[in-house]
């Protein structure tokens, strides 16, 4: 054998044993890596082409996509809650005329007991000019982990939201996909008190409101079975599994 032979066929050894299989791609929604989306309540042409949809039965419930430090949502909704059942329990963030967040720790595999309740900010907050909102929405995400355009601010039905990497605990490793926490997504048809679309609005018969406006609800399109809402909080609640799906993220390794 030539030098020229036994350094091809070293190289070619190496090269099958050095190198790893790709990793198969997990089954489900799956976020890929986009443009960082502006968290305004305005989907602005061409903003969430790079998402990912996330459908059922062929009906868009929400986009999904990341740019290596956030998770981004955009869901036609005007409020609503996002949900996140952990390993150590529930965590709710809920944007509509405020912001906030609540937290549960699990006492037992399906029974959570209510930790820290609902603190709501950022009232009022459509008054306020774009730039601000853009400047106020972008601070929230700083100091909380998460944010999301609150109701009024921007279009009817254009929902925003951004969710940190740190916030969902995603270690960036060697791994390509990551999943992150179980979730559910809740919304429907908000507007702030002297939204001067209100009165149109509400003038609509509650068929017409939900034709016009369907609410989202995603992995299943029944309630959640925890009773959680903005008005209060049980103390106690108990999660069903299925009410959360699974969702990936693709760090293009």
């Amino acid at each position: 054998m030539t030098r020229d032979s036994l350094m091809t066929c070293l190289s070619l050894i190496c090269f099958s044993a050095c190198s790893s299989p790709p990793e198969v791609e997990p089954s489900g929604p799956i976020a890929r890596r986009g443009s960082t989306p502006t968290i305004d309540g305005v989907f602005e042409p061409g903003e969430w082409d790079d998402a990912e949809s996330v459908l059922v039965d062929s009906v868009e419930k929400f986009r999904i996509k990341h740019d290596g430090v956030n998770l981004y949502f955009a869901v036609n909704v005007g409020g609503g809650d996002l949900r996140f059942n952990t390993e150590s329990g529930l965590r709710v963030l809920h944007w509509s005329a405020q912001l906030a967040s609540a937290e549960y720790v699990k006492s037992d595999t399906l029974t959570q007991v209510l930790d820290t309740p609902f603190a709501p900010e950022l009232w009022g907050l459509y008054e306020e000019s774009p730039a601000v909102i853009r400047e106020t929405l972008a601070g929230y995400l700083a100091e909380h982990g998460w944010t999301a355009n609150t109701a009024s601010t921007g279009n009817v039905m254009q929902s925003e939201l951004a969710v940190s990497f740190v916030w969902l605990g995603v270690n960036i490793g060697s791994e390509r996909f990551i999943e992150i926490p179980s979730v559910r997504v809740g919304g429907g048809l908000m507007l702030s008190m002297g939204d001067p679309r209100e009165d149109e609005l509400f003038a609509l018969s509650r068929e017409e409101s939900q034709r016009l406006y369907p609410p989202v609800s995603w992995p299943r399109e029944s309630e959640a079975s925890d009773s959680i809402g903005m008005g209060g909080l049980p103390d106690t609640i108990r999660i069903d599994p299925a009410d959360y799906g699974k969702i990936w993220i693709d760090l293009g390794r």
